[in-house]
């Protein structure tokens, strides 16, 4: 994760970049002049804290950082907090603000907050900020604030889809390519999400969040947009080994298996389509009248494929939502598109 720190050099300016690094794992700390145009090398950044005692250089630099990174969430960090300071920053594009005598503690909850894509208003602004901001940015501050300090199961948009990632068995690393975030950034979120949920691990988070009806609407989410770790579902599964040349199956066989390619590529030959590592093959024909193939199948190159039973297959569908959700919508794509080849 790089955060961004900008304000006038010195002793404030070194001792609060140490304690942002020290945030999470793998944070990077960046300081930059209120006047540079720095942020033309650092579009990766993922949160800008500010120096807001020199109020107008600080607003002049929150604009500048939010027009070449639109949704960069920034805190600014202020000695004295009062209602017009707070609406300039936040018409300038800034998340939140904190007095600079607050503790450590309270720092890093602040930025948990706008990492989330939350406002964090300090708990005497927060009747301002009911009249100042809008009503969802508010409600999502208080939401966020809440998460933070773990004493409520509740998470924001940004969280859940992290926590419905995660409870898919989604590494932080894949998370992080999904959201385009940091994977330092996931780290933070899965912190917060364990403080809200009161658990202690990814394991129980997982669990925790089978309970969630928020979380099982990001899964419904992915699995409408095709997207599904099967590795997850099939990970009690062996990899079968086929060589080049192989025949998968045949067309108008019975369709007694599903696959899922780990490795390699196979062929359809009535459709001339080749397939790659991630694909599912064979659910056609578990939910055809005759229950039978539709194309013949064939290794183009040696192979590794995952295979689940019929049996097995329609047990799953049956008593997972998601898959079932990610299987009609597969079926749904493959005969529009053999519609569309039948056409030409």
């Amino acid at each position: 994760m790089l955060i961004i720190f900008v304000g006038p050099a010195g002793l404030f300016r070194e001792g609060v970049a140490r304690l942002l690094g020290e945030f999470a794992a793998d944070t990077e700390v960046r300081c930059a002049e209120y006047g540079t145009d720095a942020f033309e090398e650092e579009l990766s950044a993922d949160l800008l804290v500010l120096d807001g005692d020199h109020k107008r250089e600080a607003i002049d630099a929150a604009l500048a950082w939010r027009r070449a990174i639109p949704r960069l969430p920034g805190l600014v960090l202020l000695t004295g907090i009062d209602q017009p300071t707070v609406d300039s920053f936040i018409a300038a594009g800034v998340t939140g603000c904190l007095n600079k005598s607050e503790s450590t503690e309270a720092l890093y909850g602040a930025l948990r907050v706008v990492l989330a894509g939350a406002t964090y208003l300090p708990p005497t602004l927060l009747a301002f900020a009911n009249n100042r901001v809008a009503p969802s940015a508010t409600q999502a501050s208080s939401r966020a604030a809440t998460a933070s300090g773990g004493d409520a199961c509740v998470l924001t948009p940004r969280q859940i889809e992290v926590l419905a990632l995660a409870a898919r068995g989604e590494s932080n690393k894949s998370i992080a390519r999904q959201l385009n975030i940091a994977e330092g950034t996931v780290k933070v979120h899965l912190y917060t999400v364990y403080k809200a949920l009161k658990v202690g691990s990814r394991g129980q988070a997982s669990i925790a969040a089978a309970r969630l009806e928020k979380v099982g609407d990001a899964q419904l989410h992915h699995a409408l947009d095709a997207q599904l770790n099967m590795k997850r579902l099939l990970s009690h599964l062996s990899p079968s080994r086929f060589r080049r040349g192989e025949v998968l199956f045949y067309k108008d066989a019975p369709s007694d298996a599903l696959y899922y390619v780990a490795r390699g590529t196979i062929g359809l030959q009535e459709i001339k389509v080749e397939v790659g590592a991630g694909t599912i093959l064979g659910e056609i024909g578990l939910f055809s009248p005759d229950h039978r193939r539709t194309c013949t199948a064939v290794c183009k190159s040696d192979c590794e494929l995952l295979m689940v039973s019929a049996t097995d297959a329609m047990r799953m569908y049956y008593q997972d939502p998601e898959f079932a959700t990610f299987l009609i919508r597969l079926i749904t794509r493959r005969l529009e598109a053999d519609k569309s080849r039948s056409k030409q």
